[in-house]
């Protein structure tokens, strides 16, 4: 029994090393040609943006809800401040996306939060698949950034990412220069999303209903990021996304709990996600990428509804 143990171990530890060793090669290898033309590098441009872009200032925080629709200059000229819109993706996940601008964060700096609906349920803040070509790909040093659970929460995706890279061994075409809607380099000095402004929209399937509970762990986030805004002597505000008519009516039980939540926790809600339901023709491609419209719509309310907030927040300060 003892020789047999001893052969099994003679082959299963030696190609539990190469696994490993494998595995580990592959995650170091560069992205595919693919992916390093795509947003997620966008990343570093943004940070850029946080880092060096002057004052007063205003910054957005969340996914492609806010790459997709907001027209920045708009803000700028109305406000007199200068815009960073550091939206990306959702799949980086809300935890990041706030761990990551927390650094940046300068006195009087105005934070816009706004987070997709999906991100407080179940584990989507945390990130999934994009996060993780994040922190290998795009940033590795951002790796510090990562709480446990968003660790757990990556699992799962490893071997699609590790399959990626494997296809991008095989890939031996020539970098496409034509700048496609989810490129690097598809965002303006802002960091708008503005290649699918002159474009025509297609069909936006609705979203389906919002399911599992509540992920009391992004609140927790929220309000430990809010006493960071505090402590930088800046003010936070949360936002609603736009979001299309018919994927709001599926899931509007699950959006007004993350209003009430965020209510009860004292944040400054800039309105109510009534207010930002967009009609499904303005819609580009998803139910919160927007035509050029639906961006005017978008940017035009939230104006209306930041005048407001900082009006009543300059007179509560006196």
């Amino acid at each position: 029994m003892r020789k047999l143990f001893s052969k099994l171990l003679l082959i299963i530890v030696p190609a539990l090393i190469i696994i490993i060793l494998t595995v580990i090669l592959l995650f170091y290898l560069p992205p595919s040609k693919s992916v390093q033309k795509s947003l997620l590098f966008a990343q570093i441009d943004k940070n850029i943006l946080l880092k060096y872009t002057p004052g007063p200032r205003i910054i957005f925080i969340g996914g492609s809800n806010l790459s997709f629709g907001l027209d920045s200059r708009r803000i700028k000229d109305s406000l007199a401040l200068n815009p960073i819109n550091t939206g990306i993706h959702g799949g980086i996940g809300l935890k990041y996306m706030l761990s990551n601008a927390e650094n940046y964060i300068k006195e009087n700096d105005i934070i816009i939060v706004s987070p997709e609906y999906q991100q407080f349920y179940g584990d989507a803040g945390n990130g999934v698949i994009e996060l993780l070509s994040t922190i290998v790909d795009v940033s590795p040093n951002s790796i510090k950034l990562l709480g446990l659970k968003q660790y757990f929460s990556l699992i799962p995706h490893i071997s699609t990412y590790l399959m990626s890279k494997i296809d991008g061994l095989k890939d031996t075409s020539k970098i496409d220069t034509e700048i496609g809607i989810y490129d690097r380099k598809s965002f303006n000095s802002f960091g708008d999303a503005y290649i699918h402004w002159k474009l025509p929209r297609k069909k936006v399937k609705p979203m389906r209903k919002i399911k599992g509970t509540l992920n009391e762990d992004i609140i927790l986030s929220l309000k430990e990021f809010r006493n960071i805004v505090n402590q930088k002597k800046a003010r936070l505000f949360i936002t609603f996304p736009g979001y299309q008519d018919l994927s709001f009516a599926n899931s509007k039980i699950q959006i007004k709990e993350i209003e009430q939540e965020l209510k009860k926790y004292g944040f400054y809600l800039l309105s109510n996600p009534e207010r930002y339901i967009i009609p499904d023709s303005l819609t580009y491609n998803t139910p919160y990428h927007l035509t050029k419209k639906g961006v005017d719509l978008r940017t035009t309310l939230l104006i209306e509804d930041l005048k407001k907030a900082l009006k009543t927040d300059r007179k509560s300060n006196l």
